[in-house]
């Protein structure tokens, strides 16, 4: 009888997951651009403005009026404990309590309503400013449309660039800029322009209460 031969199989061996169906790639290529055009609301400017305002207050500054504030009104609780029942030093401490509570929520609630109502009433004033605007990113700038000007502006052209909640802001100067309301702006669009800020600009891009 002849003897059984060993024959390979001259097919190659299938390797583990050969045929499995690829899955997505997770290191595509960021956008190279981010088109983003809406109509500007007066509530859009109210937000820049309050922003605006809080990116010129020093924290320093806003800690030591808070700080004020509460050792007013712990003078006030203690003048009122230790003159108990003199109706004119309860009238002053009441009054040094009002004022401690004022600085403790000027900045937080009693500054930003000031700033969105005087936003609001320019814009009522004046409604022609409410207008379409058109912004383009790409790595290395982006261009800027209104009904009355265009620019192109490159990165390491800014004079810095804020990210708040609620909007974009970003510096030609310091007492210039131009701001995207985030509104207007598909969470997947705002990861993407904020990747390009945080590499053009790095410690030049600020973000307060962004995420």
């Amino acid at each position: 009888m002849a003897e059984k031969q060993n024959v390979e199989d001259p097919r190659p061996m299938e390797t583990a997951g050969e045929h499995l169906p690829k899955g997505k790639d997770e290191t595509a290529p960021a956008r190279q651009e981010v088109t983003v055009s809406f109509l500007l609301t007066k509530e859009d400017y109210a937000d820049y403005c309050v922003a605006a305002v809080n990116r010129r207050i020093m924290l320093r500054e806003k800690m030591t009026i808070r700080l004020l504030g509460v050792l007013a009104i712990l003078c006030g609780f203690l003048f009122a404990w230790l003159w108990k029942g003199n109706g004119w030093v309860f009238g002053w401490t009441a009054c040094l309590e009002l004022i401690g509570l004022v600085m403790l929520i000027w900045y937080d609630w009693i500054l930003p309503t000031y700033v969105r109502a005087s936003a609001c009433g320019y814009m009522d004033r004046h409604r022609e400013e409410l207008t379409s605007r058109t912004f383009i990113f790409t790595p290395s700038g982006f261009s800027y449309t209104n009904s009355g000007c265009s620019m192109e502006l490159p990165y390491d052209m800014l004079y810095g660039a804020l990210e708040t909640s609620r909007v974009f802001i970003f510096y030609m100067g310091a007492e210039r800029s131009v701001y995207l309301p985030k509104r207007a702006v598909p969470e997947e669009d705002c990861r993407e322009i904020r990747a390009m800020l945080e590499k053009a600009l790095q410690e030049k891009f600020d973000q307060e209460g962004a995420r």
